[in-house]
């Protein structure tokens, strides 16, 4: 009772700081507001087309603007080329175009094209609008001088670039520069109906100078996501979205050939999605026999540690209003209490059917609202599962929220598991002059019943610095030894958590180098009784990023693991009981993704446990042009000296895993991985992805191939074939095959 007592108290503190410092940004707003730019989307009643042919004349109605700032390389100049930006709307679309001078239009930089690519590396134009003025959350759009598309919406401080909208663009280079249009549908985004003003901002990169233009708050202290800050876009009252829905049918041909089972199976998946807006601002939607079968596969990794590894989601399904489920600040790590990815998948990532379910999203006034309800199909031995997380939170101070998120159900079991927590983010983009900064606060407490009765919560907290020059962050975190929610990512419970990061960085306008950044990392995790179990700590004097955005980094690396029972690296090496501490040094050297050739090179050497190790890391990435991509990716890790036994038992007396395979003690092993990228973009929305991806601890070769075809942005079709190899040497064979066809059609109302 004292340990959840002292639980309480301290995140207490943490959200009682918070509230009180919430009290003093109205008070810096008054006297730091400054100039917030604004601008009027100017009602038509014929649209433009979309072709990029600015001579439409319905576009010398819109204001004109043309004031941006460089915000990199000198911050506060004035942009080194002219951009005019012209906004219209015609009440069911927002019309977005640019004119991006250039008195060197050979000069422009486009290595990339398909869809979802990252054209930050290319010269690009991006339009950040705030839909519901909350100065935390909205959506982000891109598109590069030949019309390749990016989006992806963010809340607070995370960032979802997995998410497809349905909108358009066309753009083109000519002797004057590039000039791009953007169409973005009011049916995709959410906003509250019938108010005037909305948060924009406007940014341009032009990148062989490396040059970054904004419109609104052109500072490096924060990104242009970050809309704290952001200009007004007036004249929006008139959005609307009609009926406000989406059907969606889809429907999946293929097959699975198991060469170990000898067997061959045709699979037909019929699947269905509707999305209805309650409000403009709240969106329901229902899901039958949901299908996933275009997904991308994973990327292998290796694991050398005692603990699970973090997959992100890349579900379509689950990536749509994702940002309304983060919880605490909490990101890819340990004790996010909804991980998506317990949901329609198995513990050998193996797809498990989803019947059907349904999903509330969406903003309610100053309330942020994620319902999601999802019945799974059965699997081994349990019937069918109902799976549900509800997550409400409501704004505060402006740019801060507290809330709450509950989540229940199992996806391994026929048991119940009910988890509720709390949290508090606090958040200000003005409390320190123009400096951001915010604290988080968040308490869990898992209701399933198990042996450890009532120690299984957890809770936290953070304060995070998020600057350019001085960038820190503090964050402590403890998990009891009963915490086990099913839906959530848990890796390692009954210990306590203190991360700290410090970085200074040196910026330069001109010379050889732009940033040069003295950065150090430290974790330690112990027990609940303060016993160390692991700590790394990290320190990087140089970290050096030139002009042209290479990167050369020196590191310097101290581990502690404090092994309380035996573990294995690999299927013959295993780790005995005892304190261990290494100590490893790496230097790492990244071309510029800018670069049509580029080289990533990182190399390793230090103490491992019992022995030492080394790693070489080599990528190799070309772009003939802005069709082709084609990579390849070579991680070896080599250890020697290796004494798994050290004169202890591991499974029995005479040190052996099992009554065949003996702990292999003064050995040598390697851990290897190998990828290979092969990419066609045919054109902005035709692509033929392939990757191929093999690692010596399981043998294993596994290659996807997809071809996506965006008939028009919601009608899509792709073809997925995914094969796995057993390629042990001497024995290579193929495991099983599975080719599919998938067409999926969005008909909006």
């Amino acid at each position: 009772m004292a340990a959840s007592l002292g639980a309480v108290s301290s995140v207490a503190c943490i959200l009682l700081f918070g509230l009180v410092a919430g009290l003093l940004p109205r008070a810096a707003r008054a006297v730091e507001l400054g100039i917030v730019p604004e601008t009027t989307a100017v009602l038509v009643e014929e649209a433009p087309v979309v072709d990029a042919d600015l001579s439409d004349a319905v576009w010398q109605r819109a204001e004109v603007i043309s004031d941006l700032t460089q915000v990199e390389p000198k911050m506060g100049a004035p942009p080194s080329f002219r951009t005019e930006i012209r906004i219209l709307t015609d009440g069911d679309t927002l019309f977005v175009s640019v004119h991006a001078f250039d008195p060197e239009p050979d000069e422009i930089v486009v290595n990339r094209m398909a869809r979802s690519e990252m054209f930050f590396y290319d010269d690009n134009f991006n339009v950040i609008l705030d839909t519901f003025h909350d100065h935390r959350s909205g959506y982000f759009f891109q598109v590069n001088p030949v019309g390749g598309r990016r989006d992806g919406t963010f809340e607070g401080d995370l960032f979802e670039e997995n998410w497809d909208g349905i909108w358009y663009a066309a753009a083109v280079i000519d002797e004057t520069g590039w000039r791009a249009e953007l169409a973005i549908p009011f049916k995709t985004l959410g906003f509250v109906e019938g108010q005037d003003t909305w948060g924009l901002n406007l940014s341009r990169r032009i990148r062989r100078n490396n040059e970054d233009d904004r419109w609104a708050d052109p500072t490096v202290q924060r990104l242009s996501v970050n809309v704290a800050q952001a200009g007004d876009l007036h004249g929006m009252s008139v959005a609307r979205t009609g009926i406000g829905l989406d059907a969606v049918p889809s429907m999946s041909v293929g097959g699975l050939h198991d060469e170990l089972e000898n067997r061959d199976k045709l699979i037909t998946e019929p699947s269905f999605d509707a999305f209805y807006r309650v409000l403009p601002s709240v969106t329901a939607s229902v899901t039958a026999n949901t299908d996933f079968a275009q997904t991308e596969v994973d990327d292998t990794q290796v694991n050398l540690t005692r603990f699970a590894l973090f997959f992100p989601e890349k579900r379509e399904f689950f990536l749509r209003e994702k940002g309304l489920f983060d919880f605490g600040g909490l990101e890819n790590e340990n004790g996010i209490p909804f991980f998506s990815r317990r949901v329609g998948l198995d513990d050998d990532v193996q797809g498990i059917r989803l019947l059907g379910g349904g999903r509330v999203t969406g903003r309610v006034g100053r309330y942020r609202i994620g319902l999601l309800d999802v019945q799974q199909d059965g699997n081994e031995g349990f019937g069918d599962t109902n799976l549900a997380v509800a997550r409400v939170s409501r704004t505060v101070f402006n740019e801060s929220a507290v809330g709450m998120i509950v989540t229940h159900g199992d996806p391994a079991s026929d048991d119940e598991n009910l988890l509720a927590g709390a949290d508090f983010n606090f958040r200000s983009s003005r409390l320190i002059k123009d400096r951001s900064f915010s604290v988080n606060g968040w308490i869990q407490q898992d209701f399933k019943g198990n042996e450890y009765g009532d120690r299984s919560s957890a809770f936290g907290g953070s304060i995070v610095y998020p600057n350019d020059r001085i960038n820190w962050k503090l964050k402590y975190k403890e998990f009891q030894k009963g915490y086990d929610p099913a839906l959530a990512f848990v890796n390692r419970t009954d210990v306590r958590g203190y991360e700290g990061e410090y970085r200074y960085r040196f910026r330069r306008q001109t010379g050889a180098f732009r940033t040069w950044d003295i950065l150090t990392t430290a974790n330690l995790f112990t027990d609940r009784d303060d016993v160390p179990e692991t700590a790394a700590f990290n320190f990087s004097p140089i970290k050096i990023t030139s002009q042209v955005e290479d990167l050369f980094e020196v590191k310097f690396i101290y581990l502690f693991d404090n092994v309380p029972r035996p573990f294995f690296l690999t299927s013959h090496i295993g780790v005995v009981p005892d304190e261990y501490h290494g100590y490893s040094g790496l230097v790492e050297y990244t071309m510029s993704l800018a670069r049509p050739f580029r080289v990533k090179w990182t190399t390793a050497v230090g103490s491992f446990y019992d022995g030492a190790g080394a790693r070489i890391a080599p990528l190799i990435e070309w772009r003939p042009n802005k069709h082709w991509l084609m990579s390849v990716e070579y991680d070896e890790r080599f250890f020697w000296g290796f004494d798994a036994c050290k004169g202890s038992t591991i499974g029995t007396a005479d040190c052996t895993a099992d009554a065949d395979e003996p702990f292999r003690r003064h050995t040598n092993f390697n851990t290897r991985l190998v990828r290979v990228r092969l990419q066609i973009a045919f054109n902005t929305e035709i692509s033929w992805s392939t990757l191929a991806q093999y690692d010596n601890l399981s043998n294993g070769l596994s290659a996807q191939s997809r071809l996506r075809w965006i008939i028009t942005p919601g009608r899509e079709f792709f073809v997925v074939v995914g094969q796995d190899f057993d390629a042990t040497p001497g024995d290579f064979r193929v495991r099983r095959t599975r080719p599919v066809a998938k067409l999926r059609w969005t008909f909006r109302f």
